[in-house]
């Protein structure tokens, strides 16, 4: 069974030490990293820090958007001035967090993630690849320093964990710790029943609609084993609504009979493509791999990337190299 390694005395220092500190998570937030800075945040308010919580946004996932109010969107120079300790979570690369990397250099920063790929950085880490949510990374700090865990931080905990796993579906044999650590949170007053009606129960009809006609893009590529998503920004104009149903897609997609991987491509500022990766579980592709080929990251079976590309030369690439990992080859 597989046991969380122990959290290195210069973490503990490193928060120890902190007077003030800054909790940063990366761009365009899902649920695993705003309920990790949330639950890093008081952790920290736990020790007698004084917490900022920082993201660039956008929070463009339903299910979070109700947090948004609880973070900065930029480090001032009045906070940069107190020296604060930086909390890095959920970042297998340094420029996940967007412009807040240029805000943050020159100050003492600690990582706390479970990503396989990515460039480290940082002054010290807690770094647990197979973690299924930096959420659970978080709870390992709670338990090192012997903080109990009232409902309240219990649930954010268990969100992240939940909306990482695709509720639990993506947990394989072998990992009976993960429900052992989910039973402390149940036990602590988590309801899964109430966490799983807030992440799936309350979409707009503009939402399924816009997830229709995201299904309606949908291409099959090298021979029926990948999916592509294509969403143009002209083409999706007519939608407000700012739910985007990207997990029900990836869910949906991946449910299809002799599908792989999934490729979501979606047309962002400067024409760049941001790309969300997506394998099947019993799929031999490493999608993190090939997003960290891209200067992206991610897990073997859910990563990102951000590129400046023509369209069809990066979906060329990208294609070659799952193909070359699903033959066997080395990518």
């Amino acid at each position: 069974m597989f046991t969380y390694p122990e959290v290195e005395p210069a973490v503990l220092e490193l928060m120890h030490k902190a007077s003030c500190a800054v909790v940063v998570g990366h761009v365009s937030p899902d649920g695993d990293c705003i309920h990790s800075q949330i639950a890093m945040g008081k952790l920290l308010s736990a020790l007698s820090v004084d917490v900022h919580l920082v993201n660039a946004g956008p929070f463009t996932r339903k299910e979070i958007r109700k947090w948004e109010p609880l973070f900065a969107d930029h480090i001032d120079g009045s906070l940069k001035a107190k020296n604060p300790l930086v909390v890095v979570v959920d970042c297998s690369t340094i420029d996940r967090i967007g412009y807040l990397a240029d805000e943050i250099k020159g100050l003492n920063t600690l990582v706390i993630d479970h990503h396989a790929s990515g460039e480290p950085f940082g002054d010290a880490s807690y770094i647990v690849t197979k973690s299924f949510s930096t959420t659970l990374c978080i709870m390992q700090l709670y338990k090192a320093l012997d903080i109990p865990l009232t409902h309240e931080i219990a649930e954010h905990i268990f969100y992240g964990f939940a909306t990482d796993t695709g509720y639990m579906r993506f947990i394989g044999p072998y990992r009976g710790e993960t429900f052992s650590l989910v039973a402390d949170l149940v036990e602590a007053g988590v309801s899964p029943n109430e966490v799983s009606n807030m992440m799936e129960g309350t979409h707009s009809l503009e939402s399924r609609k816009y997830l229709a006609r995201l299904i309606d893009t949908v291409f099959v590529a090298l021979d029926g084993i990948v999916l592509v998503v294509k969403e143009e920004k002209e083409a999706f104009s007519e939608f407000k609504t700012e739910d985007r149903p990207t997990d029900t897609l990836y869910a949906q997609l991946l449910a299809v009979e002799g599908v792989q991987a999934v490729l979501y491509f979606k047309q962002g500022e400067d024409d760049k493509w941001e790309i969300g990766f997506r394998a099947s579980h019993a799929s031999p592709i490493n999608v993190g791999l090939i997003a960290g080929s891209l200067g992206g990251g991610g897990h073997r079976k859910a990563a990102g990337a951000t590129v400046a590309m023509n369209f069809k030369p990066l979906l060329s690439t990208l294609l070659s190299r799952i193909e070359q990992q699903s033959s066997g080859q080395t990518n």
